[in-house]
């Protein structure tokens, strides 16, 4: 059993995590991030100040009806739409980068109502007349079905040139956050939280692994969804072989179809 575990834990890490609430780290995203949990739950009318574009405050005088969320790769924008979809069944997501996605989001239009439509990698639909077209239809018709749209690009939309005129004037018109990237200390603070949630130290506070966790930051090219997986991982092999957690036992792991993979 115990060798069995081990064969497929490098495979197993080749592939990220399924995104979830309970693993993302808000950072300096914690406006953008309470906007996007109002969209994905959809219980009352949402209103928002008439200078909120960008992020300042709750109150409000006009209803938001779209939340568009911008940043550089990294900063969460996919991991936090899908976390969304996974844990709301009033969220439909599709990202816009796959083609195949792009294509049944067109057809799928005329046929479903979602209260929220998580949006992801906006910035390829200016390659597809027709998925642009079909995002200027959901937002005409989203003002009578109450649908909600929640966007992600890597860039502001005034700065999209190549976004047909009227899509990027509807989308500058909703909420517009940019998502910040975690900085180092962020990220170390959340594999501590990691480790302590494991039982590798009794404080989330504590420094006992810091040479390790650093060790991961500085020499591992991954996001930290696969660094705390990489992690759990460790775990499960330590406790395969009851071996202390450790640099060589990291290093044990990503020896082999690992190293390799895609970050």
């Amino acid at each position: 059993m115990a060798d069995d575990l081990l064969s497929q834990q490098p495979l197993a890490l080749m592939s990220a995590p399924q995104p979830s609430l309970d693993r993302g780290v808000t950072g300096a995203n914690a406006e953008a991030l309470l906007w996007l949990e109002r969209f994905c739950q959809p219980k009352q009318p949402m209103v928002v100040a008439k200078a909120c574009q960008g992020g300042s405050g709750l109150d409000g005088g006009l209803a938001a009806t779209s939340l568009y969320l911008w940043g550089p790769p990294g900063s969460g924008k996919s991991f936090w739409t899908q976390a969304w979809a996974q844990a709301s069944a009033a969220c439909h997501y599709v990202d816009l980068e796959d083609s195949d996605e792009g294509l049944a989001f067109i057809q799928l239009l005329d046929q479903a109502r979602a209260k929220t439509w998580l949006l992801d990698n906006l910035h390829k639909a200016v390659e597809s007349e027709r998925l642009e077209a079909a995002l200027f239809k959901l937002f005409v018709r989203s003002t009578e079905t109450h649908e909600r749209l929640v966007v992600t690009a890597d860039c502001p939309p005034l700065q999209s040139l190549l976004m047909r005129e009227d899509l990027r004037t509807r989308l500058g018109q909703g909420l517009i956050f940019e998502l910040q990237e975690l900085s180092d200390s962020e990220k170390l603070q959340a594999l501590r939280n990691r480790a302590f949630e494991l039982g590798w130290m009794n404080q989330p506070s504590r420094s006992d692994y810091d040479s390790l966790f650093r060790f991961m930051l500085e020499r591992l090219p991954r996001g930290l969804d696969r660094l705390t997986a990489l992690m759990d991982a460790a775990d499960a092999r330590a406790l395969a072989l009851k071996k202390p957690i450790g640099l060589n036992l990291i290093r044990s792991l990503l020896e082999g179809p690992i190293k390799n993979a895609s970050v």
